[in-house]
C-alpha cells in the first residue's frame, strides 16, 4: 500500500490561516500610523486669576452691617430720652445733645431713641414757658428766647407756648421788680432798666411794675451800701460814687448821700 500523496503547502488550511492573520495584523499596524491621537492640555487664563487675587488681597469683604447693631443700648437711650421729654419738659434737640454730649450714647443710638420716642414738644414748650413765668418771672420776650436759644425748641413751638400763656406780662413785671427791690437791693431806675434789657418787658410794662412798687429806695440804697461795704474794700465816698453812678446803682444823688450817712449806725 502506497503512502498517500502529500498536498502542496499552499493548499493546506492552516497556511492561509496564518497568511489571514498576518495581513490583519500588517493592516492594523499600517492604519495605526496614519491615526495621529492628540491630546492636549486646557490652556488655564492665568491672568484672569491673577488680577481676583490681587483684588481679594487689596479689598477684604466688609463685614455685614446688622440693622440693629447694639438692641440694648437703643432701648435705654430710648428709655432716658423719654424721661428728657416726660420729666424735663426738653426739647427734640435738646434731648439728642443730652443723649450724646451728657450721656455719651452713640449718635446712632440717640437718632434712634428721638426717632422712635412719642412726644409732644408744643406740651413741653408751653411747661418750660410757665415755668419761666412762674418761677423766675420772665415776661413773654424773654420766655421765647429762652425757649429758642437755651432750649433749643423750634420757632413754631416756642411760639405756640407763649402764645398759650394765661398770666401776662404785667404781673411777672410786677413780680420781677418786687425782686431786683428786696433781694437785688436796686434803684427805681435800676430796677426799670434791667426790666427793659435783661428781662426784655416792653418799655410800658416795666414802667408800671415800677410805679406800682411799694418802696423806700432810701432804705434800698442804705442796703446796697452795706453789701459795698460788706464785700468790698471801698471808701465812703467810693460807695457814694458807686451808688449814684449811671454805671452802678443808679440811685439819685440824695439816696446816695442818705445811704452813706447811715452806713455806720
Amino acid at each position: 500500500m502506497q503512502p498517500p500523496e502529500e498536498k502542496p503547502i499552499y493548499k493546506r488550511v492552516w497556511f492561509w490561516v496564518v497568511i489571514a492573520v498576518v495581513a490583519i495584523l500588517a493592516f492594523a499596524v499600517t492604519a495605526g500610523s496614519d491615526i495621529k491621537l492628540t491630546i492636549s492640555a486646557p490652556k488655564i487664563e492665568t491672568a484672569g486669576i491673577s488680577q481676583q487675587l490681587n483684588k481679594m488681597k487689596k479689598t477684604p469683604k466688609d463685614p455685614e452691617t446688622p440693622a440693629n447693631p447694639n438692641p440694648d443700648d437703643h432701648q435705654a437711650a430710648l428709655a432716658k430720652a423719654q424721661d428728657y421729654s416726660e420729666i424735663l419738659h426738653k426739647s427734640k434737640q435738646g434731648i439728642y445733645d443730652e443723649l450724646t454730649s451728657e450721656d455719651k450714647y452713640t449718635p446712632e443710638a440717640a437718632q434712634y431713641a428721638i426717632d422712635h420716642l412719642k412726644a409732644d414738644y408744643n406740651a413741653n414748650a408751653l411747661a418750660e414757658a410757665k415755668h419761666y413765668q412762674k418761677r423766675m418771672h420772665m415776661s413773654k420776650r424773654g420766655i421765647y428766647d429762652e425757649l429758642t436759644s437755651e432750649d433749643k425748641f423750634t420757632p413754631e413751638a416756642a411760639q405756640y407756648a407763649v402764645d398759650n400763656l394765661k398770666a401776662d406780662d404785667n404781673a411777672a413785671a410786677h413780680a420781677r421788680a418786687k425782686y431786683c427791690l428786696e433781694i437785688r437791693h436796686e434803684s427805681k431806675e435800676g430796677i426799670y432798666y434791667d426790666l427793659t434789657t435783661e428781662d426784655k418787658f416792653t418799655p410800658n410794662v416795666a414802667q408800671h411794675a415800677v410805679d406800682n412798687l411799694k418802696a423806700d429806695y432810701n432804705a434800698t440804697a442804705l442796703a446796697a451800701a452795706k453789701d459795698y461795704k460788706k464785700y468790698t474794700n471801698m471808701s465812703p465816698a467810693e460807695i457814694r460814687h458807686q451808688l449814684a453812678s449811671q454805671y452802678g446803682g443808679k440811685f439819685t444823688p440824695e439816696e446816695a448821700a442818705y445811704a452813706v450817712q447811715h452806713l455806720n449806725q
